[in-house]
């Protein structure tokens, strides 16, 4: 859930109990108002009554309404009254009952008894509370639009900054070494969060930068030692004075020192690519590409047995460094061969929008999202260094193509899109 809605929901909970109480509060107070308004006038009318028993030529019960409610009763003895009461009566104008507000009081006069009742029809009252409702249930909509529609809008443009921020961390690309450029705001907590932001990105570059310097100036270093040993080793090999036990030891280390050789110019060519030191471009035609690659390597495995068929579609040539084109095509085929199976199937097809390469063989033993990962191999393939696919991904990206593997009905199948 985002910030924004969280937020809204959250203003909504505390701001819809507190309107609804201020509604009932205000509504009681106002009905509390006009109750004692109407009794009041109640009031009156009984002092009125007072004055009219005081002007009555003798004792008598006077019905100043037709409903009885308003009149002076004579009673037969004392009785103390004095109450406010609401009652209901069908009204043969409105055709419907109507609330009234009645008053009943005692009096006597000249040793007469007497009850005065006088009342009030509530249909004003009434009314004014549904008007009160009626007014109050618009204002109360009105203010949760409006409260909703200024949060978002006032969101959108205090949390602009923030946004934004997240933005330039999502097309950030650490290969590029380039620092980021926040955007200024003017939020105090937004400016800390784009300082310490910028530090951090900045730690990392500098961390980045010495790592691949490191990997770069070893793997230069190792080269000198390396071809030093696998010299001597091949003289030792030569020597007529050694058994076949020794022959038999020199020949693994021979065979470890090739491997340890190999792993360190695959290091030193990712490193080379991810520092885009192979910046010449040239137009590149992938269909000569895939046709050599196919030739050195099925003569490579070719106790294999594996059979490899072509589709071209069109002429695809690609503005490309050459050499990053070539390792590209042959890394993608070289796997193709050595993770195939005997008397299996290689098959390339090619067209400008994209290259399709297949092998069959048996499903991975590890993720498929770690198949491009450095050192990332399957069980079965030991004798490779778990370089090549991340050579493939590293080019890839340089260029902005895009690559997918799928695994279906036995046959492993690398898409390599153009566009």
């Amino acid at each position: 859930m985002r910030l924004i809605t969280k937020t809204t929901l959250l203003y909504f909970l505390i701001s819809i109990p507190l309107l609804i109480f201020a509604f009932v509060y205000t509504f009681s107070v106002i009905n509390e108002e006009i109750t004692d308004g109407t009794d009041e006038g109640l009031y009156r009318e009984k002092l009125n009554m007072q004055e009219l028993i005081k002007n009555l030529d003798g004792a008598r019960n006077i019905y100043l309404r037709s409903d009885s409610l308003t009149a002076i009763i004579v009673l037969p003895g004392k009785k103390k009254i004095n109450s406010f009461s609401d009652t209901v009566v069908y009204d043969k104008l409105e055709e419907g009952e109507l609330r009234y507000r009645v008053h009943r009081s005692y009096f006597f006069h000249n040793g007469t008894h007497y009850l005065i009742s006088v009342c009030k029809p509530g249909m004003e009252e009434e009314e004014l509370k549904e008007g009160l409702i009626y007014c109050f249930s618009i204002v109360f909509g009105l203010l949760l639009l409006s409260f909703f529609t200024l949060n978002i809008l006032a969101s959108r443009i205090l949390w602009k900054p923030f946004r934004s921020t997240l933005k330039k961390l999502d097309a950030y690309d650490i290969n590029a070494m380039s620092e980021i450029k926040f955007d200024p705001s003017s939020t105090k907590e937004f400016r800390q969060l784009n300082t310490s932001l910028d530090k951090m990105t900045q730690k990392i570059i500098s961390d980045y930068r010495k790592q691949k310097e490191f990997t770069e100036n070893a793997s230069h270093e190792l080269q000198t030692p390396l071809a030093v040993i696998k010299s001597k080793l091949d003289l030792l090999i030569q020597s007529k004075k050694l058994g076949s036990e020794e022959l038999e030891l020199l020949q693994g280390m021979e065979n470890a020192v090739q491997k340890i050789s190999a792993l360190n110019k695959a290091l030193l060519l990712l490193t080379k690519i991810e520092n885009n030191q192979f910046k010449e471009q040239k137009e590149v035609n992938l269909h000569t590409l895939v046709n050599a690659a196919i030739v050195t390597y099925s003569d490579i495995y070719q106790g294999k047995g594996i059979t490899s068929r072509t589709e071209f579609k069109g002429e695809t040539i690609l503005r490309m460094n050459p050499v990053l084109a070539d390792l590209l095509i042959s890394n993608l085929i070289q796997n193709a061969f050595r993770h195939n199976k005997e008397n299996g199937e290689m098959r390339v097809e090619l067209d400008p929008e994209k290259l399709v390469i297949s092998n069959s063989g048996a499903a991975l033993n590890i993720s498929a999202d770690e198949l491009f990962e450095r050192f990332k191999k399957n069980d079965g393939a030991k004798e490779s260094l778990g370089l090549g696919l991340s050579i493939v991904k590293s080019i890839i990206d340089t260029y902005g193509f895009g690559i997918e593997y799928t695994y279906i009905q036995g046959q492993h199948r690398f898409t390599v899109k153009f566009n």
